[in-house]
């Protein structure tokens, strides 16, 4: 698969979804950074393949995507208009990819940048069915219908937007703490998930010696594990939306 995470505003997980939703379920798979101003996020986690360019390097990204069969282009902000501008020059490329995820987030103004993003997407000539919107960051304890937190984007998806790309059945990542937490520890939400450290063994040893920190440790690494295994099978189940029928590593 051939995947690019991109969206005219900042502050939407592009990173995040292209290390914990894509990266993660794709071994060996290549990720390109597109940015010249921030650290992608997929940078310093352990075992990912990272290659950085900024836009003004697209044709050797266009290499990139055109040698590997696994990639993921995850686009910065600072360069994504930047890109944008080479897509249109190098026309070719628009066919290259199997999906386009854009991801939104509640606030406002990312969700009119995603509507921009979507327009620019159907101008391009992507087909719809490829372009796939996420609905990123949602807090499940407020407890309001999906339709009211991103109520621009699917108020548009309705209208003008129809048509133009995939947005049900939605795919809702969930607002978790988790996700700083991975990017602090340089390890994906899946390897977190996956731990199997004993924790309760881990806290009573602390208690039995009185080692103060050693305690504090296994109760962040409880509560740690705890939500790393909820993020993930939110994870799992937005992925089989997005690839149904792909065998999952």
């Amino acid at each position: 698969m051939k995947t690019c995470v991109l969206n005219l505003s900042g502050n939407v997980g592009k990173s995040t979804l292209a290390v914990h939703l894509l990266a993660a379920f794709s071994p060996g798979a290549r990720i390109v950074s597109v940015e010249s101003v921030n650290a992608s996020a997929a940078d310093a986690m352990e075992g990912l393949d990272v290659e950085a360019y900024g836009a003004s390097r697209f044709k050797e990204i266009f290499r990139e995507i055109m040698c590997h069969d696994e990639v993921i282009v995850d686009v910065g902000a600072s360069n994504v208009a930047a890109f944008m501008t080479e897509m249109t020059r190098f026309r070719s490329a628009v066919g290259e990819f199997d999906l386009v995820i854009v991801p939104t987030v509640p606030a406002d103004k990312q969700q009119r940048d995603t509507i921009a993003t979507i327009d620019w997407l159907h101008g391009l000539g992507i087909e719809p069915r490829k372009v796939r919107v996420v609905f990123n960051q949602y807090a499940t304890e407020s407890l309001e219908p999906i339709e009211q937190v991103y109520a621009l984007v699917l108020g548009y998806a309705a209208s003008d937007g129809k048509g133009k790309a995939s947005y049900a059945p939605h795919a809702v990542i969930e607002r978790n703490e988790v996700y700083e937490m991975a990017k602090a520890a340089s390890r994906t939400v899946r390897a977190l998930a996956a731990d199997s450290k004993d924790w309760r063994a881990a806290r009573q040893e602390a208690k039995r010696t009185g080692d103060t920190d050693a305690l504090e440790d296994a109760m962040t690494g409880q509560m740690t594990h705890d939500l790393a295994t909820t993020a993930q099978r939110n994870l799992d189940a937005v992925h089989a939306l997005l690839f149904p029928g792909r065998k999952r590593a």
